[in-house]
């Protein structure tokens, strides 16, 4: 029997298998194949199986700021042009592509988060795969952070926001150490919408002084915090069940003979694991540390960065897969349009390309989602599709 040599004789699953390896970029175009592509490409499955594959595939997204509008003598800012685009990294030399821009105006309390792909500017959330931009609920409440969970099982993201109970200052600037009351809301973001209207309040509060950083792991947001002049801890919440966790100490070595050197800690995913890693500017270094048992407390130093001559504010985004290589890079912002590479097995460090301008960089994933979407409009789209595509 003469074989077809018609991709459409391949069984569904090895088609599937074989889309879900191409950029989010070709998987829209062939969309247009057929109604049976489109109507894969648009499933549920097809959908949760491509955003699972891209988490092996990271690019790295670069947000630019090239110019901003400012009051009558530069008091205030009052609107800004943020530039978006993306590297592979993984590519040796890969050049910087510029996906888009938007207009970001300044509301009188500014915020700028990127957290899971997904950038959240005053009250707006922008899903950068996808070039859409829309309004979130106005909270009530005074903001300190918006952190973001992506939760693959159902292709959902949860966006948890972190604020202060009373209008003031101190929640932001509170280098005095006073305990202050901290609660959180959240809101569900669903594949093709609709927006939720509101926020849904969290049955939690906490007592710190301030958040010093916050990352997720997982489908776990962890936010580091201190209270009063020295002790950090580590709160965290499982974002799909909405469910606060221990809290978490932070590592003891460092402050044993060093504490006063350290003068900035971070954490940061590496590879589906919690990273917190301690800056000193005087000692030219940074010490990475990993939690190996939440419920243990136990935490194990893993590396440690000699970061001399390389400027003085230093941020770890990720791990960057190296093709043919079982050990990883190290992505690192920075600052002052700066970004690094740190080989692990080498030991070294490497500048990449000088940008303009730069406000952010770090991990982006191709993802199959959409903010919001109209059937009647998809609808449309497929009955203007041929039902198999031409031999």
């Amino acid at each position: 029997m003469e074989l077809s040599s018609n991709i459409m004789a391949l069984p569904c699953e090895v088609l599937v298998d074989i889309l879900s390896r191409l950029s989010l970029k070709h998987v829209h175009q062939l969309q247009t194949v057929s109604k049976q592509w489109f109507r894969t490409i648009s499933s549920s499955h097809f959908r949760r199986l491509y955003n699972m594959k891209s988490m092996n595939r990271p690019r790295t997204l670069v947000v630019q700021v090239p110019n901003a509008k400012y009051s009558p003598g530069r008091r205030k800012m009052i609107s800004r042009t943020i530039d978006i685009s993306t590297m592979d990294l993984a590519v040796d030399d890969s050049e910087i592509q510029k996906e888009f821009s938007f207009e970001d105006i300044i509301a009188p309390e500014n915020s700028f988060f990127i957290s899971s792909n997904l950038i959240i500017s005053n009250h707006k959330v922008c899903n950068p795969t996808t070039k859409e931009i829309i309004n979130l609920p106005i909270s009530s409440y005074p903001s300190v952070s918006f952190d973001v969970a992506y939760i693959p099982f159902n292709n959902t993201y949860k966006i948890v926001h972190l604020y202060g109970t009373k209008i003031s200052p101190k929640y932001n600037f509170n280098y005095g150490g006073e305990i202050l009351e901290f609660r959180f809301e959240i809101l569900t973001l669903r594949d093709c919408g609709p927006i939720p209207s509101y926020w849904q309040t969290l049955p939690h509060q906490e007592w710190f002084s301030r958040k010093v950083d916050s990352t997720c792991v997982g489908n776990v947001i962890y936010w580091l915090v201190r209270r009063g002049d020295i002790m950090e801890n580590i709160i965290s919440m499982e974002a799909e069940n909405e469910e606060f966790l221990s809290t978490i100490s932070c590592p003891k070595e460092p402050y044993d003979e060093e504490l006063a050197l350290y003068e900035n800690i971070q954490l940061a995913d590496l590879n589906g694991k919690l990273c917190l890693a301690y800056y000193s500017e005087e000692l030219s270094r940074m010490e990475l540390y990993f939690l190996k048992d939440h419920k243990k407390q136990e935490w194990v130093k893993e590396h440690t960065i000699n970061v001399s001559g390389m400027g003085n504010w230093f941020k770890i985004m990720g791990y960057v897969p190296l093709q043919g290589n079982n050990n990883d890079d190290i992505i690192i912002d920075g600052g002052c349009k700066l970004s690094l590479l740190y080989n692990i097995e080498e030991r070294r460090l490497k500048r990449l390309q000088k940008f303009k301008e730069i406000i952010h960089i770090g991990l982006y994933f191709d993802r199959c989602f959409k903010l919001q979407s109209t059937r009647s409009s998809l609808q449309a789209r497929e009955d203007m599709l041929p039902e198999r595509d031409s031999e």
